[in-house]
């Protein structure tokens, strides 16, 4: 069965996997456009009034059934999370177009803008080097977490304001936000391997990064989701650049994290990310990918910037400086030039002549006839 005939097929025998109550729900598919550009088929089954109601990402569910070979436990797998899903979201949709009511539940994402020009196109985002920042609201929670949405033009027009009164309003709840986490990469390891090992037993110490010397950290969020978003916060940033006590290098794991490293000055860039695009391609999913390239964070200009250009900025630096040693060093050769010339030295015969010189004008001048002048009678 190919993948169009498994979505068709799910479609048809849904229903028949479910309980009586469902015999009526609106089965179907709808193309949802995710991260990096990717198109998602998520499955929706609606039951009664439902205003709400979970999807299931179809996508994911064939390449289940590609591996079990088992069509029947993947139907009941899908009817399972649709039956399952808590029903009593604490939304309320309506609120969603007030923006005062809602303001303070705006949070943001972070992207990559280059490789999401088609899902950007409708909705109002900030761009950083080659990233772009987007804007959700919070809708509710339930058991299996927060519901979010995303931003989009028309919504924002509907609040009356503009991007960057969004983007204020954004900026100053990530900042005002304690979900952030900044932990070293050691113990991240340690919590997700040897959770109730003490740090001094044997097999940590063996297996794990050690606790003196340069360390990895990883920033994200304290629910693990989409903690890159961290990266538009440079008050963040500075916090993290002073605790390390230099530049920082930021390696783009996923939306979901980076790994920061404090930037020693022997960083090479190529390694980096080379590194970067062979974990991308092995290991995250393409709709989690943040980016190919490596960033550093310049903490004396709070600003974060695609590695290549913090090289070329620095580069520039160098260069500005070396040239304002060398007008300060040239100006002070003129200087010394000008105060230290030696004079020009006269032989005695020379100063001797050129004083009788003076002395004999000096006495012609004294004794020079002088007109009479007759006064007639």
């Amino acid at each position: 069965m190919n993948y169009e005939e498994f979505k068709q097929q799910v479609v048809e025998q849904i229903k028949d996997h479910m309980p009586i109550e469902y015999a009526d729900a609106d089965v179907g598919i709808r193309q949802v456009m995710k991260n990096n550009d990717t198109i998602q088929d998520s499955l929706y089954i609606n039951n009664g009034d439902e205003r709400i109601s979970p999807v299931i990402n179809l996508n994911e569910s064939f390449k289940s059934y590609e591996k079990s070979g088992d069509f029947e436990a993947e139907l009941n797998m899908i009817a399972n999370i649709r039956m399952n899903a808590d029903p009593k979201l604490e939304v309320d949709i309506n609120s969603v177009l007030n923006f005062e009511s809602i303001k303070d539940r705006i949070d943001c994402r972070l992207i990559n803008a280059e490789t999401n020009s088609e899902y950007l196109k409708d909705k109002p985002f900030k761009q950083i080097e080659d990233l772009a920042v987007v804007y959700t609201v919070e809708l509710g929670k339930n058991s299996d977490g927060i519901m979010n949405t995303v931003v989009t033009d028309s919504l924002m027009s509907s609040w009356g304001i503009d991007a960057e009164q969004l983007d204020k309003v954004a900026m100053e709840n990530l900042e005002n936000s304690d979900t952030s986490r900044f932990s070293s990469m050691r113990d991240v390891l340690k919590s997700m391997m040897f959770p109730d090992m003490p740090d001094d037993d044997p097999m940590v110490a063996s297996m794990l990064p050690p606790m003196e010397g340069p360390q990895m950290y990883v920033l994200t969020s304290d629910d693990k989701l989409y903690g890159a978003k961290y990266l538009a916060d440079t008050g963040k940033l500075d916090e993290i650049s002073e605790k390390l006590g230099s530049d920082l290098i930021v390696i783009p794991s996923s939306v979901h994290e980076c790994i920061i490293i404090p930037n020693d000055g022997s960083m090479d860039r190529s390694v980096i990310e080379g590194m970067i695009h062979d974990v991308n391609s092995t290991q995250v999913p393409p709709k989690d990918i943040l980016s190919e390239h490596a960033y550093m964070y310049d903490a004396q200009e709070h600003e974060l910037m695609r590695a290549d250009r913090y090289e070329q900025r620095q580069a520039e630096k160098q260069a500005d400086k070396a040239v304002a040693v060398g007008e300060i060093k040239a100006a002070y050769e003129v200087k010394v030039e000008k105060t230290d010339a030696p004079r020009e030295k006269k032989s005695v015969r020379a100063q001797i002549s050129e004083k009788k010189a003076i002395i004999s004008k000096t006495a012609a001048e004294k004794t020079a006839p002088v007109k009479d002048h007759q006064i007639s009678k």
